[in-house]
């Protein structure tokens, strides 16, 4: 049996469907999916298993120059 196993890193702006594609993706809903912008604030992990593959999907926040919220607690 010949068995594979990779990544993939869901990037882009935000709302444009990432989370929505990687709740399609994996069959689960495992992101919120909401109108609002940067909902999604930290990474996300979802995985696809099968008997000769298996693929873990990266769910990341929108790409913004300023964010609306302080993640950093300094």
């Amino acid at each position: 049996m010949n068995h594979k196993a990779g990544y993939v890193n869901i990037i882009g702006l935000p709302n444009v469907g990432k989370s929505t594609l990687m709740n399609e993706l994996v069959g689960e809903r495992m992101s919120i999916i909401s109108p609002k912008a940067q909902t999604t604030r930290h990474r996300i992990l979802g995985m696809v298993n099968a008997d000769d593959y298996q693929i873990v999907f990266s769910d990341t926040p929108g790409y913004i120059n300023q964010p609306a919220y302080n993640f950093c607690n300094r």
